[in-house]
């Protein structure tokens, strides 16, 4: 059973999380969206890793690569 004080605690608890969170929005918000938005574009690339399916470039030498030393 929950008591008063345990409710009241919450609260409390509830209320400082909301200002801490009140408090970090004023002082990064630009920062918040920057993350926020290369988070996304994060998870829209491609895996860089080799996986099946992944396309390496083609590593193209010339007859002048070949005789540089």
């Amino acid at each position: 059973m929950k008591t008063e004080k345990e409710i009241q605690t919450a609260w409390e608890i509830w209320i400082l999380i909301n200002r801490l969170n009140d408090l970090l929005w004023d002082r990064y918000d630009h920062e918040f969206i920057e993350i926020d938005l290369q988070q996304q574009v994060d998870k829209t690339r491609p895996r860089e890793e080799n996986s099946p399916g992944t396309i390496e470039p083609l590593n193209h030498t010339t007859s002048q690569d070949k005789t540089k030393g």
